[in-house]
């Protein structure tokens, strides 16, 4: 009888102990501690947001920070506001909106949301027609980037995510949108040693068609030459004006028929996928600038 009193003790002691184990578990949930704080409450708990903070205010955006649903905050202290010389009290208006509104996301985006190489879009609308601004996104573990800039911090508040950034985000027009993928370093490089180009993508409404590196590699291979440097300029001038329409925004719904680019006409086709001349396809469409659209092809337009 005492030993069997005894087996029954231990047996009692250990799924107490089991029992207070998954509790424990139960308790931390999917991420450990749950959230207390909203988003306003985060970044005035701080301290270091003021700036920031009197833009969201002025760009009408205080009740999705304080409220209940979800959104998502790239946030840039006072201190780094002034070590990227970005003086918000210079800007219009107009100007604070936008920049602000390219630091804010719609709904809770964690890391896991977010994917490598990936694009999604700010709640800046000040792209053609008051499309919203993209942001390129890329990934590594529990660390994000935007547009190339890394989020140090991420913090879940109870109605949203807050990503503390290393640096500002600027509003991008075609050309920060080219340098913000890394994967278009070569036809960064085209268009930047074409001077007249580069100056007429600078305004405007316009469209260009990127080349992805992998394609771009690959073409210059055929050429016996390493860099696009290393091609004449009349063969780097054409390859370049071939992807680029001045002054007309097309976003992918609309690329069909003949288009008139800055070099030769190309036709486009839709199906499942836009086709370009009968074979580069459009791999990522209507990522959207200040002044324009970026699509990025996987091959040369010739």
């Amino acid at each position: 009888m005492i030993k069997n009193a005894r087996i029954y003790i231990l047996l009692m002691i250990s799924a107490l102990g089991l029992s207070t184990l998954q509790s424990c578990k139960d308790d931390e949930g999917d991420g450990g501690t749950q959230p207390t704080q909203s988003i306003s409450q985060y970044l005035t708990s701080d301290g270091g947001y003021t700036e920031f903070l009197a833009a969201l205010d002025l760009a009408g955006l205080t009740g999705k920070i304080t409220g209940s649903g979800g959104y998502t905050i790239l946030a840039v202290s006072d201190l780094q506001l002034i070590d990227d010389g970005i003086d918000l009290s210079s800007m219009s208006n107009a100007e604070q909106v936008a920049f602000i509104k390219y630091h804010c996301i719609d709904g809770k985006k964690e890391p896991s949301d977010f994917t490598n190489t990936g694009y999604i879009s700010s709640e800046s609308n000040t792209g053609p027609g008051n499309a919203k601004l993209s942001i390129y996104t890329a990934v590594a573990g529990d660390a994000v980037r935007f547009n190339g800039k890394t989020a140090t911090t991420n913090y879940e508040a109870t109605n949203g995510m807050v990503y503390v950034m290393v640096n500002s985000l600027t509003v991008p027009s075609v050309l920060d949108q080219i340098a913000n993928n890394p994967n278009l370093s070569n036809y960064k490089v085209g268009v930047n040693l074409e001077a007249a180009t580069k100056t007429a993508l600078e305004t405007g409404d316009n469209t260009i068609f990127a080349i992805n590196d992998t394609e771009f590699i690959k073409y210059l291979e055929t050429q016996n030459v390493i860099r696009i440097a290393d091609l004449s300029n009349s063969a780097r001038r054409a390859l370049i004006n071939n992807t680029i329409v001045l002054g007309d925004v097309k976003t992918t719904s609309q690329l069909t028929g003949t288009i008139s680019t800055e070099g030769e006409d190309i036709t486009a086709t839709s199906g499942a996928d836009v086709t370009l001349n009968g074979k580069v396809k459009v791999i990522r469409g209507n990522v959207y600038a200040s002044n324009g659209i970026m699509h990025v092809i996987n091959g040369v337009l010739k």
